[in-house]
Formats: C-alpha cells, structure tokens, sequence
C-alpha cells in the first residue's frame, strides 16, 4: 500500500483553473448537480491511498477535540476503476493511550463519495484509518498518524501557510468516474527487445480442409440446411451431396449396376472353384484347373470390392437423388461457401472451405537487415492490423516452429513462425497481424502500460499523479516497448502512479476545463 499525502492550500484553488475557492458545508462539501466538490480554503488535508480493492481520495480539515471534521471521502474500485456505490466507510481513530473513536457513514446521492464527520475526543497523536465495507468485499487504508488538537483555534494556527503548485492539471474524481480511466503504478520490469514485422494467422497443420467435386454432378444439402459460413462441423461429417450428372459413366445407376455386375461375377467365380476342388478329389480334372479357378475367383472378389467402395462412397442410400457424400475430414468451421444449392459443379471445382481456430500459426516476414542479429526468437507479441490490441505469445502459450534460414530473394525476409492456442476463437484465420519478435531480454528498470502514452508534439508524456484529483505532465524517455508495456530510461520512478487510460483526457484538461467535459461547481 502506498499513500500519497498533500497538503493543499492554494495549490489546490489555482488547480481548478479559477481564482474563486469552494466552501465545505457541514457534510464536507458542497454540492452540485454533478456531484461536484471543493476544497478548503487553507489547512485542508488531501489523502490518496490505494489497497488491492480500492483507491481512496480524501478531503479533510485538521482534527481538534470537540470540533466536527467533515471527511469527502471517495472510493474506486481497482477492478473496473468504477465509484464503489454501496456499502459503509468508518473512520477509525486509534492509538495514542486513547480509546477507539469510530465514525460511521453510509453513501450519499453521489456514486463514490462518502461523507462521514467526525468529533474526536482525545488531544494525542491518532492513527487515522478508513474502512469501507460492502457485500463483496472490506477494503482497509491505513493513512497515517495525525494531531488530534486541543482546540480549532490550535488546528487552524499549526496549519502550514498556504503555497501555489504550479503546473498541476485537475482532472476530478466525478470526470474519471465517467470515462474510460484508470491509474497503473510504476513498476520494475524485466522487458524485452522486439524487431517488427508484418505478419499473417493462418490454421495450423491438420485445421483445414478444402472439399472439392470428385465429379461433375449437382451439389445438394445432405439435410435439410445447405452449409452456411459460421456452422461448426464435426470430423467426418456428411455436409453435402453431389448427385453425378446423369447419363455420364458416374451415373448412380452404373454404380449400382457396376456392383451388381461384380456381385455376379464373382459368385460365379466362387463356384467354379467348389466345383474345381470337387473334381480334383474325384481325379477327373488336373490341378492346374483348380488353381485357375482360384486365381479367377480372387480377381472377381478384388472387383467386387472396389465396386462395394465406389457404392459406399454415396453412402449406401439407392435413390438417384443420394449422390456422393461430401464428408469434412477436420472438425471446425465452415468459412467459405463457394457454391449454392443445386448449382453445377466439374470435378475438381472448390465447394467449401473447413477451418479449426483452436490452434493458428503466426508467421512474421522479418526484414533481412533486422535478422543479421536476430538469434533464436523467444517469443512475440501481435496487434491485428488497425487495433490496439495486443496478443502475447510465450513459453506459456505458444512455441517456436520455425526461424527460417534462408533470406527469401523476392521479399528479401526471414519468416518466422509461432504456433499458439487460440482460446474462444478469439482471432480468424487469414488475418493481417501487426507482429514483433522478441529477440532477448535487455532491459530491466520503471515501466508503465503503454497506454498511458501521449505523443504530445513528437514527444512521449505521461500524466502522474500528484494526488487523485491532480496530475502532473511528464516528459519521458523510453528504452523499449514489450507488449502491452514499455521501459522507462528517465522521467519516472518506481512506486510513482500514471494515468493508464483516459491520459488524453488529462492533456485536453491542460489547456482549458472546457476541453476536459466536466469540472467542480463553483
């Protein structure tokens, strides 16, 4: 847990782009349409702490004996980076020689904000603490030790004089609570170097099949729905039918006849070779002739055969309607339909295309110059073509098939291919993919998500916070971009707070509170 605590005077009055201050009610602020609130005029305390549940921003004035203390306390949810909208916040002063003081409150109209006051009763060092207990969960932010005074008079007289910050940007709890925004720490990371390359996602090996016309013939359903692009198939499933074109040697009848012809043959076959055998017993013919009668009656059972195969492949249903089944060899999708119903085919003529997205295949054209130092790959990450999305692919998740060896003469590239899980079909095969190739680790240092980004005029800015409701502009210097993060040379330290998402929000804050949507009511 890391707090962050400012006393704010002016500073605080000049961050709100307006020379006029607020004034705090008997709740702790005064309200608006909006939900708005203001700070003290001086003495004012500022608190912003987070736990893994939930960010506190806090507003309060110092604590003497006697006098109530309205507290402005807002929380936010780390999962969603929402308004916590129901539950109850407890103050907790503790420590000191004295008693537990405890003061309660439940929310108020606005999502967020809670408003407990409290009337302290002991003139020692206190433990200020503030728990907020909903149905799903008890967050606890333990901000610090805090003067309890004997008197206001001695709390306003010890409050240190009002300063201006310069240069800091408000961008209000009420304003974050309606974007997309969200906050990330800085963080030690160990990040790798990538070289970039346009890629391509295609099936892996044995998740796709083309079915093709074994001959000419009418394509029909082989229920009462034609194949449609989006039906999911099972291996070996009868999809369609293709009746052969009538009168041509692929004609139903001649199969069956065909058959018939075989069945018939090598029955007589059969025969002649029981009655060979009896007449070789009774030595009224030679062996010679039951061993020709034998060999016949193999060649009539081979011809047979193919004829019962021939017939099986239109799946055993004797009408001149069946056809021959078209059967998917791969479990999967149907993404191309390249026929319609009842349409005319020549063998050899492409009807549909089956894909399994369990599994794809990245591969990435990498250009001859980034492959002089390239090595062995140890792993990559993608963003399909016009998203900011970002897919990892790791020792977790993927593995390497191929580094290639070779420079294509024509692209002047090295491919490199990775295989990975496709979970939920979450990419199509045949997609364009935005890929880079991590080629080793080199550094490790601050990092942020990259999108807290913000190309201010060519140069990379963030937004740190000074408090939750104020944000300072910072130039960094990136050493590398990993993925969904990048390394930071200078500009940042570990433990500091960035705007994360909504950071453009805050730029456009900066040159006017117009630009920024909505602000505190004066």
């Amino acid at each position: 847990m890391r707090t962050l605590t400012i006393i704010l005077l002016l500073a605080l009055v000049a961050a709100c782009g307006d020379d006029h201050g607020h004034t705090h009610d008997e709740g702790g602020h005064s309200d608006t349409e909006d939900g708005g609130h203001g700070h003290e005029h001086g003495g004012g305390i500022v608190i912003t702490d987070f736990t893994g549940a939930t960010e506190l921003f806090v507003e309060f004035p110092p604590l003497a004996v006697g006098r109530k203390s309205p507290f402005a306390a807002h929380f936010t949810r780390m999962d969603n980076f929402e308004p916590a909208d129901s539950g109850h916040v407890t103050v907790r002063l503790s420590g000191g020689g004295a008693p537990d003081e405890t003061f309660k409150a439940g929310p108020t109209a606005t999502a967020g904000i809670f408003r407990p006051v409290a009337e302290p009763q002991h003139a020692v060092m206190r433990n200020l603490s503030f728990e907020l207990h909903t149905d799903d969960f008890t967050s606890v932010h333990d901000v610090g030790a805090y003067q309890v005074y004997e008197s206001g008079h001695d709390a306003d007289h010890d409050a240190p004089e009002a300063t201006v910050a310069d240069g800091l940007i408000p961008f209000l709890k009420e304003q974050q609570w309606k974007v997309d925004f969200a906050v990330a720490p800085v963080v030690v990371r160990q990040l790798s170097a990538s070289v970039p390359a346009p890629g391509v996602l295609s099936p892996a090996p044995g998740g796709e099949a083309y079915l093709v016309a074994q001959t000419d013939g009418i394509v029909r359903a082989a229920s009462d729905r034609f194949p449609q692009i989006g039906d999911e198939v099972e291996a070996g499933q009868i999809i369609a039918r293709l009746s052969p074109h009538l009168g041509g040697e692929q004609d139903y009848a001649a199969i069956l006849a065909e058959r018939a012809a075989a069945q018939a043959a090598y029955e007589a076959a059969q025969a002649d070779r029981v009655r060979a055998q009896n007449l070789l017993a009774e030595g009224a013919v030679s062996r010679r002739r039951l061993e020709e009668a034998r060999a016949a009656e193999r060649t009539a059972r081979a011809r047979l055969g193919a004829a019962n195969a021939r017939l099986e492949a239109v799946d055993g249903n004797e009408t001149a309607e069946a056809g021959f089944a078209i059967r998917t060899p791969v479990a999967g999708r149907v993404v191309q339909v390249a026929v319609g119903r009842g349409q005319f085919v020549n063998a050899g003529d492409r009807l549909f295309r089956i894909v399994n997205p369990d599994r794809l295949r990245l591969t990435a054209e990498v250009a001859e110059i980034d492959a002089v130092d390239m090595g062995a790959p140890i792993g990559a990450w993608f963003t399909p073509v016009g998203s900011s999305q970002v897919f990892e692919l790791g020792a977790d998740n993927a593995r390497l098939i191929a580094a290639g060896g070779a420079v294509d003469p024509t692209t002047r590239t090295v491919p490199v291919v990775f295989e990975f899980a496709n979970p939920g079909a979450r990419f199509r095969a045949s997609m364009d993919v935005s890929s880079h190739i991590r080629v080793g680790q080199v550094f490790e240092g601050p990092s942020i998500p990259a999108s807290a980004l913000v190309d201010d005029a060519g140069q990379s800015v963030v937004f740190v916070m000074a408090d939750a409701e104020n944000w300072e502009r910072r130039v960094i210097r990136i050493a590398v971009r990993d993925g969904n993060h990048v390394g930071v040379v200078s500009g940042l330290e570990p433990g500091e707070w960035v705007a994360s998402r909504g950071a453009y929000l805050i730029h456009l804050a900066a040159s006017g509170p117009a630009n920024a949507g909505h602000g505190h009511a004066h």
